[in-house]
């Protein structure tokens, strides 16, 4: 049924809308994760005046740019995080389910992505100083590759990326921002490899960097440095 185009189309949408729902409980998940709070409960309230927010106040996207980024009740205003987490992850599920379709691979290029961007939000906002969230992302990453792949496939160029990835950051702590930018030429490196590696290592490769040294000795310089280097790759992976 899936190969009728008009239909096809219809759920490669409905992924897109799916990914925007999910981008938007991702958003509770890096925002509460910092305080140590449930995920789950209480619902969503607005962090400013408490009030709990309907329905109409958590459509994804729609909502805050309805609003104009501020508080329906009390006129705060609300973080662009917001809709940049939600249209980040609509994009990454949509494009998966394009060009996999409804198959494992989907699920497996939709997941890790995801898991990958909401772990370089938390490592950007420089909340989470503990190394959990990254190892619980990167035990879900080798999940994936064994279901993926018995056996994960290491070249020269992939065992320069992993090792010059570790030796960047060790002498990187505590230095300038311009140190730390090497770390960003780095990242574009691996995009030059990306059709002949598995999707599974730059990611994983943040995730262990991630849970080991942290984030509280780099400047914020270095941060969105670093940020803006994954979203580059995940968007490649996603759209490409």
């Amino acid at each position: 049924m899936l190969e009728i185009p008009a239909v096809y189309n219809l759920f490669t949408l409905a992924f897109f809308v799916f990914g925007s729902l999910l981008g938007s409980f991702s958003n509770v998940v890096i925002f509460r994760m910092a305080s140590g709070a449930s995920v789950i409960f209480p619902p969503s309230a607005c962090p400013k005046c408490n009030h709990r927010l309907s329905a109409t106040d958590l459509f994804p996207v729609i909502s805050w740019l309805f609003l104009m980024g501020r508080c329906r009740y009390c006129k705060a205003p609300i973080s662009c995080q917001y809709p940049l987490v939600e249209a980040a992850i609509s994009l990454i599920v949509g494009f998966s389910f394009y060009r996999y379709g409804l198959t494992l691979g989907f699920i497996a290029m939709a997941s890790a992505l995801t898991i990958w961007f909401i772990g370089s939000v938390i490592f950007l906002r420089n909340e989470v100083n503990k190394p959990n969230p990254f190892i619980w992302a990167l035990a879900y990453y080798v999940l994936l590759v064994f279901t993926q792949s018995p056996v994960l496939a290491i070249n020269e160029t992939l065992m320069f990326f992993v090792i010059a990835s570790f030796c960047g950051l060790l002498a990187c702590r505590g230095r300038s921002s311009a140190v730390f930018g090497g770390w960003f030429a780095l990242s574009f490196m691996s995009m030059w490899a990306m059709k002949n590696m598995s999707f599974y290592i730059p990611g994983s490769v943040f995730l262990i960097l991630a849970a080991a040294f942290g984030t509280e000795k780099l400047s914020k310089t270095s941060r969105v440095l670093f940020f803006t280097a994954q979203v580059l790759i995940i968007g490649y992976k996603a759209i490409v």
